[in-house]
């Protein structure tokens, strides 16, 4: 949808809006921890996922306290998709680059380079790109060297579509929604 910065939108815009607007109350009491516990043992998941709108990726610290796992949130990060349209696997591959710079930018914030890190992505075609070498477009080529060179290859897997917790971040949801998800 196109539309001047002046011009009103479609009342059902305004609705859903409107909506979500008179539902963000509900989350004034979430609190987020901000301690994170980081060891040797502890394991970074990186979540990636991409639709027609947007592409993110989120890192999760998971680690053993007091004999428990423990996992937490530590850096989320989502971006609009390029108006120029963009294929889904491309925009997945998009997703895999965010995640990658997301973990490599706590790898070095924690000064902790040797942490187990897997990534997940419930995108076959970004997987193969990443694992395989060929002769690809550009486009996909200076992706995957980025993401090789700040990832290892193996660390690299497949996540069905409906257990990525990043799916929630492409698809958006209602404050409701994300008081009652996995986050």
């Amino acid at each position: 949808m196109e539309k001047a910065w002046d011009q009103e939108l479609p009342q059902n815009i305004v609705n859903k809006f409107m909506k979500w607007f008179n539902e963000i109350q509900i989350l004034k009491d979430v609190t987020v921890p901000r301690c994170m516990k980081i060891d040797i043992f502890t394991e970074l998941h990186v979540f990636v996922d991409a639709s027609k709108g947007s592409y993110e990726g989120c890192v999760f610290a998971r680690s053993i306290v007091d004999s428990r796992v423990s996992v937490i949130l530590v850096r989320a990060k989502s971006r609009v998709a390029p108006l120029k349209l963009l294929s889904i696997p491309r925009l997945e591959l998009m997703a895999c680059c965010v995640g990658a710079r997301l973990v490599n930018s706590i790898l070095k914030a924690l000064n902790m380079p040797y942490l187990k890190v897997t990534l997940w992505s419930d995108s076959t075609t970004a997987l193969w790109w990443i694992k395989e070498y060929g002769n690809w477009s550009v486009f996909v080529a200076n992706r995957v060297k980025e993401i090789r060179q700040l990832t290892q290859i193996q660390s690299w897997k497949y996540v069905p579509g409906n257990m990525n917790i990043a799916d929630l971040l492409s698809r958006g949801c209602s404050p409701r929604q994300m008081l009652n998800s996995r986050w």
